[in-house]
């Protein structure tokens, strides 16, 4: 350990480089995280808060909510199946709106959902304000990216084409609906304003686009989901809320190239430790050989490369972090960028392996080295 503090010492130049290496690889591949989680999450809000276990569609929808159309009253088929504690319709339509009241004015791109308050398939409670009432006409709780838009309790909010305002009663978090800030309303007013939005919906009167089922306690849910397919002649699809998660327009697709991009810049920062190190360790052999000669272990000298890369990397991980959060604190809210504490902790354990290892290629050139070249032989 001293001996392995004292090189870095007496080598801060070189250190140092490597540490830069590694501080713009660390910041890169947390900006990436980021985005990624900012795009996964902002996509698909709205279904992961829906409290749901299972999404029944129309068998023909391709997993989509615009495709998909299944009659109201099957709820109570799906209600009536073992296993199923609670079923609530949901609905969707994205489009613009305009706010009225406070608010300023402009276009709004929103999706309006509809579900049915208590019931699985929207949020639970909201962080201000309220939720919409059953059966409550013409009110909606809005996701806070919204309320950040200028929006507030009390405006209302008409989607372009329609004459039914919504006045907004409270704020939601993490719902938003493939990047789009949500309005959460009742399975009625989404009816209503999807037939006034889409005039050529308006023969779909008792019809909505799926409908999200909680699960009972120690419940096999994909047995459910066979039953509830069952009850419903084969005109549904039951699956899972993290099927239906990526299931959503380009979320797996995103999901998987930002992943790759991940682990790729984890290899390269292998790569970069690994030759980082052979070549330190080429240039000191004979300082090596010297210490192998009075008495110093292999396996003494490789631990100490091994403190070096963790020292390298904690040095490079603490500045690419706080690199990062510099950058979001001067990001535009527009951008959709997540800084979340859990990916923080997987790129910094995900750095430390790959440092490690990438240093430990170096451990055969310190078990080849012969003692006796310090002493002018072979």
């Amino acid at each position: 350990m001293k001996l392995a503090l004292a090189e870095i010492r007496r080598s801060r130049g070189r250190f140092a480089a490597i540490v830069a290496a590694l501080v713009l690889i660390v910041f890169l591949v947390l900006v990436l995280n980021a985005l990624a989680d900012g795009l996964y999450y902002g996509a698909t809000g709205a279904v992961r808060s829906g409290g749901a276990d299972l999404y029944t569609f129309s068998a023909d929808a391709r997993r989509q909510f615009p495709r998909s159309s299944l009659p109201e009253s099957d709820a109570a088929k799906i209600a009536a199946v073992p296993g199923v504690a609670s079923v609530g319709a949901v609905g969707t339509l994205q489009g613009t709106g305009q706010c009225s009241g406070r608010c300023p004015s402009g276009v709004l791109d929103l999706a309006v959902i509809g579900y049915q308050p208590g019931q699985p398939g929207g949020p639970a409670h909201a962080v201000s304000g309220r939720m919409p009432r059953e059966g409550e006409p013409g009110v909606a709780a809005a996701d806070v990216t919204l309320k950040r838009k200028g929006v507030r309790i009390g405006d209302r909010v008409t989607v372009s084409g329609t004459s039914t305002p919504m006045q907004i009663v409270g704020f939601t978090s993490d719902s938003q609906y493939e990047l789009q800030p949500t309005l959460w309303t009742t399975i009625e007013t989404w009816r209503t304003v999807q037939g006034q939005a889409r005039p050529e919906l308006r023969g779909e009167q008792g019809m909505v686009q799926a409908f999200a089922v909680k699960v009972k306690a120690g419940t096999s849910k994909t047995e459910t989901a066979t039953a509830i397919d069952a009850a419903l002649g084969g005109t549904s699809e039951t699956i899972s809320k993290g099927t239906a998660v990526l299931a959503l327009p380009g979320v797996k697709a995103q999901k998987s190239t930002f992943n790759q991009i991940v682990y790729v810049t984890f290899i390269v920062a292998g790569i970069v430790i690994a030759l980082f190190f052979a070549l330190l360790t080429l240039e000191k052999r004979t300082q090596l050989a010297i210490l192998k000669a009075i008495g110093a272990s292999s396996r003494y000298l490789a631990t100490g490369i091994v403190v070096q890369s963790v020292i390298v990397c904690a040095i490079g991980l603490a500045l690419g972090i706080i690199a990062s959060r510099l950058l979001a604190l001067v990001l535009p809210a527009s951008v959709p960028v997540t800084f979340r504490g859990a990916s923080a902790v997987t790129v910094v354990i995900a750095t430390l392996i790959t440092g490690t290892l990438g240093a430990a290629f170096s451990f055969r050139r310190v078990t080849r080295i012969d003692p006796t070249s310090a002493l002018g032989g072979a």
